[in-house]
C-alpha cells in the first residue's frame, strides 16, 4: 500500500485516507537496495483472488466503519470514528461520503472532473480530472497531495499499489471478520505493518483492514471493518454529479508549493 504520510490535516483531504498508505513510501530519502520480497503463497494467492474479483466487477459499493488513533501532543492516542459509504463505476466514476467524530465530506469523480466537498464548513472545490479513475487518484496524490478515500482499492487493479513496498506477508489462518470466515493476511514494510481479511468464496472481498504506522510512537492504529459489500449495485441516478447545497461557497483546490530551489 501507498505511503503518502496521509492524513486528515487539510481542510479538502478527501475522506478516508489512512494515517499511513502503504506503498509509495520513503519519498525523499536515500534509495537502498530493494529488499527481495518474502510473500508466503498462500497471503499471494488470497490477494490476487481479492485483486482478481474487484478487477471483474463492472461497478461495486461498500460501507465501512473507521477508527483511526489521533496522538495528542502528550503522546495519547485518541480514537476518531466514522462511517465511509463509497460507490465505483468503472472506469470513471466514483463517489464517497464520510461522516463522523470530526467530519462530514464528500467526493465525486464524474470522468471531467473531481470534486471536494466540507459539508462541516460548506465549502466546495472543483478541478479538472483526467479520464479514468486510476489516473485521477494518481493525480490527486502527485499535483495536492490527496489521497483518495481507500484508494488503493479502488484502482482497476488493486495489487501492484497495495503490494508495491511489501517486504514479507503470510496468512496467519482462517478467522472471522464481519461474521465471515476470511484469509487472515499479515504484511510487514519499513514504515508499517498491515493486515487484511479476505471474505473466503466465490466473492472473495476485504472485510477487514488494520494499519499501524511504525514510524509514529506508540504505532498508532488505523482500523477499516467493512460492513457492506454490493457487486454490481442499482446506483441512484445522479450520484455521480455534485450539486451543491443552497449556501455553499466554492474555493479554490491549492496544488502542493513547489520545494525546488528555482534559483540555481
Amino acid at each position: 500500500m501507498r505511503y503518502c504520510g496521509w492524513i486528515f490535516g487539510l481542510l479538502l483531504l478527501p475522506l478516508l485516507a489512512a494515517p499511513v498508505a502503504l506503498a509509495a513510501g520513503e519519498a525523499g530519502q536515500t534509495q537502498a537496495a530493494p529488499q527481495a520480497r518474502d510473500i508466503a503463497p498462500e497471503a499471494a494467492g488470497s490477494m490476487e483472488a481479492m485483486c482478481g474479483y474487484l478487477k471483474s466487477l463492472a461497478s461495486f459499493r461498500f460501507v465501512a466503519e473507521v477508527e483511526t488513533d489521533q496522538l495528542y501532543p502528550n503522546g495519547q492516542a485518541i480514537q476518531v470514528s466514522r462511517t465511509a459509504t463509497v460507490a465505483v463505476k468503472r472506469p470513471d466514476k466514483a463517489y464517497s461520503h464520510v461522516v463522523g467524530d470530526d467530519r462530514d465530506r464528500v467526493l465525486v469523480y464524474d470522468g471531467k472532473t473531481v470534486t471536494i466537498a466540507d459539508l462541516d464548513r460548506g465549502v466546495y472545490a472543483v478541478a479538472d480530472a483526467p479520464p479514468t479513475l486510476d489516473a485521477t487518484i494518481d493525480m490527486l496524490s502527485e499535483k495536492y497531495g490527496l489521497s483518495a478515500p481507500l484508494g488503493d482499492l479502488l484502482y482497476a487493479d488493486p495489487c501492484p499499489e497495495m503490494l508495491e513496498n511489501v517486504r514479507t506477508g503470510d496468512c496467519v489462518g482462517t478467522h472471522q471478520a464481519m461474521g465471515k470466515a476470511c484469509d487472515h493476511l499479515a504484511f510487514t514494510q519499513k514504515n508499517a505493518d498491515w493486515q487484511m481479511w479476505v471474505e473466503k468464496g466465490k466473492a472473495p472481498v476485504p472485510r477487514k483492514l488494520v494499519i499501524n504506522d511504525k514510524e509514529l510512537m506508540g504505532w498508532p492504529q488505523y482500523q477499516v471493518t467493512f460492513t457492506d459489500w454490493e457487486a454490481n449495485p442499482r446506483l441512484q441516478a445522479g450520484l455521480f454529479t455534485f450539486k451543491p447545497l443552497e449556501g455553499m461557497r466554492r474555493i479554490e483546490f491549492l496544488p502542493l508549493v513547489e520545494t525546488s530551489d528555482k534559483s540555481k
